[in-house]
Order: C-alpha cells, then structure tokens, then sequence
C-alpha cells in the first residue's frame, strides 16, 4: 500500500540567501519525515533587475532531485514603473504583493485537487517567509495554519517585535530611537545597544511604516515562527521571546547553512580550491559582502590597501554597485565586473597575484569549511554567520545593509565571537551622504590582523562551533517543529 503523504507549502522571498535557505530548510524537514513532501512556490525577480538572482535559482532548482519536493513556478508579472523608485526592498515587497492573485489560484487548484477521491496529499501548513508575509492571507483565508520562517537572528526578531509593539500599543514613533544619545535597552539583547547600530529598515520611516511595521503585525498572526538559529547561541534572545507573553510558538531550526553552488560554477569553484589547497592552515582571509553586497570604487580601492598592507593571503569576492544609469530606478542590484582592473589600484593585481584571488560570487561555505580559511570579513548577513559558526572561522564585521548592523554588534559585543572593523557602515546612508570612502585602510588592516590572530576569538568561536554541531545532531526541534506541522 502506497505511504500517504501530507503537504507543505513553502514560500521564500526572491532573493538568493532567503531561497537558498528555506530549500535547505526543506530538504531538513524531508530528512526527518518520510510522512512528508513540499511544494516551493517559486517567485523569480525580473532579470533586468538581478539576473544572477535567476540564474542562480535556476540552478538551484535544476539540481535538486527529490521526489517529495515540488517546485510550483509563478506566472512573471509586469512591475509597475513606480516599484522601482524606492528601494530594492521595496521592488520586492510590491512584486510579492502583486502575485496574491496568482497564489490564490495556486491554492484552489491544489485544494480542489486534494478531494476525498484524490490521489493527492493534503496540504496541511504554509511557510511563508520573512519578508513575504504579505502573502500570508491568501492561505489563512482558506483554513491552512501559516508559519513564518524567520532568515535571521532571534534577537533581531524580537526587537522587531518590541518596536511593533511600542508604536502599536504606546503610540511610540520608535523611529526617534536613531536620534538617542545615549544606548538603549531592549528585551532580546543583553547589553545596551548603541542607536547608531539600529538598522535603516527599522528607524527609516518609509521602510518602517511601509514594510517591516507590517511584517512585525504579519509575525504575530502566525501559527509559529521558525527561526535559523540554535539554543546556546542566542540563549538570552529566546528566553525573552518566550517570556514576552501572547507570540506564536518559537521553532529554532538551526543551523541551517546554504550548500548550493553559485552560478559561477566548476571553473571558478576550481581555482579557487586549486589555491586554497596550496595554503597553509588558517593562513587565508576570505572577504565577502554577500550577493547584494556592493561598495563605491574609493572604498574598494581602500579594501585593496588595507588588504594588502595586512600581509595575509586572501580570497575576494568583489561585486560591481549597481550602475545607476536611471535615477529614477533605484531598485536595482549589484553585478559582476568583466575587467577588475578597472576597479582595483593599479599593480594590484600583479603585487598579488600568488597571494591571493579575485572573483565574483564565490562558494562561500566551501570556502569557510576549507581547512586554509582562518577569518572572514563578512558583512553579517545571518545565513552568512551561520555559516562562519558552523565552519568555526571568526568574523571581522562589515556590515552593509538590511538588519546586518545589529548582527555585528550581537556578534562582537553579545556573544565575543567577532572583532570589529564596522559595526555601523551602512550602505544607503554613505550612498546618501555622497561619501564614497568611510572605512580606512587603517581600519581594514587592524581588522584583519586582529580577526586572524586574536585567539581569544578564534576560541570562542571554536566552542560555537562545537555548539552548533551538537544542536544540529540532536534533532528533537526539528521533530516537535514536525509534529506541530502535521497534526
């Protein structure tokens, strides 16, 4: 007799962390559960606005070969020419919001398919992500019980939730906190958290009340929240969230770390590994911004100095700004150079060439699990953290954009495992200011020395390692997480 089967659906927002996430997140509820199969509703950005976002999905999906995951395509939409006058992040909201109808016709199909006398699995859960909870509706509306996936840090969620609440019930406009001179005091962190470490999504008025307001409202609708992180990680953080009174359920899932190739692919991939094979142990620093991490040309030249005068062997994912060739678009994506040349201080290249490697979008945990990597400049993204800990490499802070100013000080002032270069670079604001250089060689330097030789760090984050690995070998959040989805 045939095993019968029940269904998830998943939802991850277009960009290329948050589906590379959620995929390994369900290849990790398959693993556990021979009672499930998942269908992945795939949202893809326009390719004039980040066709390697695209390509990589495409990849991603063309290799994935297991017969309990499904992937539903949308049908593209047109963007209207006013999505792109905002931010990136608001391109994305308006495009999600835009595919309710064809989600709703998603799930009347699915659920007209799933009668008494169908073959089809009954669709008993939707996990919807972080930043597509616009879409939540469509499934609540229907009787399906909708969790969310949360991409980044508990701490983070729940300052997010603590603002929503302060604007909601105590009529607070918290984007005020910006302007505090002094440091502020909130329930998911256990130090005093300096106002200019306040991300832009939270305290810029338009992002807040246009989109992250929203999501915090969306979060609190949920069944449950899942979150990538791990108990002895962010021990405080939970223990607050779970005192916080009437939330949904906290799932932590972590670590979950992105094993999927860039779409560079196996040349690249190669050279890479060629070099890093030839490499004494923990002798490499890798600098990566994420794929939509992009800096000015006076800062990258500054990078290229600071690199340099630091003495260490390298790895350096560098990715073009956006060209911003209409100001009018500003919701447009960085790329990849063809020359670096002409980007890089001249000599560069050649000074360096048995040193280190330059390239675009890199095999980031190949990298960090290579046993020649001993720190990482990383702009803070949580899948990238995740990574860094699951792979015991210390972090040097940069961060760039999103909540990733907040992640650096949790990292370096919260849980020691970093040391800091940045811990409050914020893209936007030095794209606003007109100032293209805001970190010094000097800083970069420092920072690198440090991220390689202090080992203090380097054994606290060896510890976190050990950590994250006993979390993931235990499982039973993983099991009472399915047990709720199921029944």
């Amino acid at each position: 007799m045939a095993k019968a089967f029940v269904e998830l659906v998943l939802i991850p927002s277009p960009a290329m962390g948050h589906v590379a996430g959620m995929l390994e997140f369900a290849k990790l509820l398959l693993h556990r559960s021979e009672e499930i199969c998942i269908t992945v509703v795939i949202i893809k950005l326009p390719d004039y606005i980040d066709s390697v976002s695209g390509t990589f999905v495409d990849t991603v999906v063309g290799s994935t070969h297991e017969s309990r995951l499904r992937f539903f395509h949308m049908p593209p939409i047109d963007p209207l020419p006013e999505w792109s006058s905002k931010t990136r992040g608001h391109f994305v909201y308006m495009l999600l919001q835009n595919q309710s109808t064809h989600l709703k016709a998603f799930f009347h199909r699915r659920l007209h398919d799933t009668g008494p006398d169908s073959a089809s699995p009954k669709i008993v859960g939707v996990i919807v992500d972080m930043l597509a909870t616009q879409l939540m509706d469509v499934a609540v509306d229907l009787g399906i019980p909708t969790y969310v996936f949360f991409t980044s840090s508990a701490a983070f969620l729940g300052l997010m939730l603590h603002f929503q609440i302060l604007q909601d019930e105590k009529g607070q406009d918290v984007t005020e906190f910006a302007n505090s001179e002094t440091e502020l005091d909130f329930p998911s962190y256990a130090n005093s958290v300096p106002p200019s470490v306040l991300p832009k999504v939270l305290v810029d008025k338009d992002t807040w009340q246009g989109r992250f307001h929203k999501f915090a409202r969306d979060y609190r609708k949920a069944k449950g929240i899942i979150v990538n992180t791990f108990p002895s990680l962010e021990s405080h953080a939970i223990t607050a969230y779970n005192n916080s009174g009437d939330l949904p359920p906290l799932h932590t899932v972590g670590p979950i770390v992105n094993r999927a190739r860039p779409p560079p692919g196996e040349q690249i991939c190669g050279r890479i590994m060629k070099f890093l094979d030839e490499q004494p142990p923990e002798s490499v620093v890798l600098v990566c911004f994420g794929s939509q991490g992009s800096l000015p040309e006076e800062q990258v030249r500054e990078i290229a100095d600071g690199i340099e005068r630091s003495g260490f062997r390298f790895i350096w994912s560098l990715r073009r700004t956006p060209l911003r060739e209409d100001e009018n678009r500003k919701a447009q994506f960085p790329g990849d150079y063809t020359d670096y040349e002409e980007i890089l201080p001249a000599g560069f290249l050649g000074r360096t060439a048995g040193t280190g490697l330059v390239a675009g979008w890199v095999p980031q945990l190949d990298i960090l699990s290579h046993k020649a990597v001993g720190g990482f400049v990383s702009h803070c993204g949580w899948n990238s953290v995740m990574e860094s800990i699951w792979c015991g490499v210390p972090i040097a802070t940069w961060p760039v954009h999103s909540e990733q100013q907040v992640n650096a000080f949790q990292l370096v002032r919260e849980l020691g495992i970093a040391v800091e270069i940045s811990l409050d670079y914020c893209e936007r604001s030095v794209r606003e200011a007109g100032n293209g250089m805001a970190v010094t060689a000097e800083q970069i330097e420092r920072g690198i020395k440090r991220v390689m030789e202090d080992s203090g760090v380097r054994k606290k984050m060896a510890e976190m390692k050990a950590e994250s690995r006993k979390a993931c070998e235990d499982g039973s959040h993983i099991s009472t997480l399915i047990a709720r989805l199921i029944t």
